[in-house]
């Protein structure tokens, strides 16, 4: 079976603290057996309208290697996490990281 680099990015609400979110992400992603090839999550910034009555947010991303059949079930864990405001999930082709 091929591995298919993904990226998971969204928006979580402020007040949430990102660490204990990140660590809620890696075990979902652990459970799937998918591989965590690099995260990231940015500081507090204003969102350009408001998502779910919130203004302000934190944006996170994370790449990973997964696999077709299971990325639906992943999709549908991660949408019962209430602290995401907004999430998107991508095929990528190939991954360039900056350092």
């Amino acid at each position: 079976m091929t591995k298919i680099i993904y990226e998971l990015s969204g928006w979580i609400k402020n007040d949430v603290d990102e660490n204990n979110f990140m660590d809620q992400i890696k075990k979902i992603l652990e459970d799937f057996k998918f591989e965590l090839i690099n995260e990231q999550c940015s500081k507090t910034k204003k969102l350009a309208y408001p998502i779910k009555k919130e203004e302000f947010g934190k944006f996170f991303t994370f790449y990973f290697y997964g696999n077709n059949k299971d990325i639906e079930n992943f999709k549908n864990k991660i949408k019962k996490i209430n602290e995401i405001l907004r999430f998107i999930i991508l095929k990528r082709k190939y991954l360039k990281i900056k350092s």
